[in-house]
């Protein structure tokens, strides 16, 4: 125990301990808080039961056995204090430490992420630019081509459509076929009834008998019936040029592309028209911005007005003196 016991006085002393060498060893400390303050009432009980009964030399032991136990105390009292502390100290510096880690990590990914946005992003957006005017040219060729067809030929369907209009899928019949079904008088479909409840009489005629009133008498029906599933709609997209938005790299920098009003199809020379003036709008930006030289006053010190008061009058009255 006593090494061990040095073992926790040394580590109580070093800047350095970690959490992970405090955390464990504090709770033989305080064990061994617990361990010295029992032995130190022992002694206390000891040395009082025996004032009046011990000799001088085993009272001299007494006492010694309780101050040996109350600097037990004392010692253990300081270690678990010290022990704390530096487990405190331990927690707070690696704590700061892991946000150090972190921070660094952050600074250096922001870092990464703002310089691929600089370099990937221009290139990126007029990549899709390109596309956009590819598109556009296609689709005008396609409609002029559509309008005067070779005999026999068919169609040339929309290139942005046929990529991203979502088809719509037509009725599937599945089978028919006749059958009869049980309906109450004058109605033409058996609608909710359920045939299953359906009783025949002796003579041939369909009947349901509910919980309480009289038997409710059916008539036969016979029905095509046909077994499908509906059709699913097609979901045309909108346009890219009506979509798409892809701003400048900085915030003052010409858009490479904005899009058109939802509520106006452009169209593909609507677009190739846009795509123009974008361009131009870019290359007349292509000087960085710059201020103009102003100039401005600040006042030194405060205004006192019986101070201006007084000066101006004393220059009123050298100025009548002159004259």
């Amino acid at each position: 125990m006593m090494k061990v016991l040095k073992g926790l006085l040394g580590l109580a002393q070093r800047e350095d301990a970690t959490t992970g060498e405090l955390a464990p060893s504090l709770p033989t400390a305080e064990a061994e808080l617990v361990a010295a303050r029992e032995a130190q009432a022992a002694a206390e009980a000891a040395y009082k039961a025996n004032l009046l009964t011990s000799d001088d030399t085993g009272l001299r032991r007494l006492v010694e056995a309780r101050t040996d136990a109350g600097v037990r105390v004392d010692r253990a009292t300081a270690l678990v204090e010290a022990l704390r502390e530096r487990l405190a100290e331990a927690e707070a510096r690696e704590a700061e430490a892991a946000r150090v880690q972190r921070y660094e990590a952050a600074r250096r990914q922001a870092d990464d992420a703002a310089a691929a946005l600089r370099e990937m992003y221009p290139h990126l957006a007029q990549g899709l630019v390109d596309l956009l005017r590819g598109v556009a040219e296609a689709e005008i060729a396609v409609s002029d081509v559509n309008a005067d067809l070779p005999r026999g030929a068919e169609r040339i369907p929309s290139v942005e459509g046929s990529v991203r209009d979502v088809p719509g899928t037509p009725r599937q019949f599945i089978s028919e076929e006749t059958v009869e079904r049980w309906c109450r008088p004058g109605e033409r479909m058996p609608g909710a009834l359920d045939q299953s409840r359906v009783r025949i009489g002796h003579d041939r005629r369909g009947y349901v008998q509910p919980s309480s009133g009289q038997i409710e008498y059916l008539v036969k029906r016979t029905y095509t019936e046909r077994r499908f599933i509906e059709s699913i709609p097609g979901n045309p997209a909108y346009d890219l040029a009506v979509r798409l938005s892809l701003p400048g790299l900085r915030a003052d920098d010409a858009p490479f592309f904005k899009p058109a009003d939802p509520m106006v199809t452009p169209g593909p020379r609507g677009v190739l028209r846009m795509l123009n003036s974008l361009a131009a709008q870019a290359a007349g930006r292509s000087t960085p911005r710059a201020s103009a030289e102003q100039v401005e006053l600040e006042l030194i010190g405060a205004v006192d007005l019986e101070e201006d008061l007084r000066q101006t009058a004393t220059l009123a009255d050298k100025l009548a003196g002159r004259a």
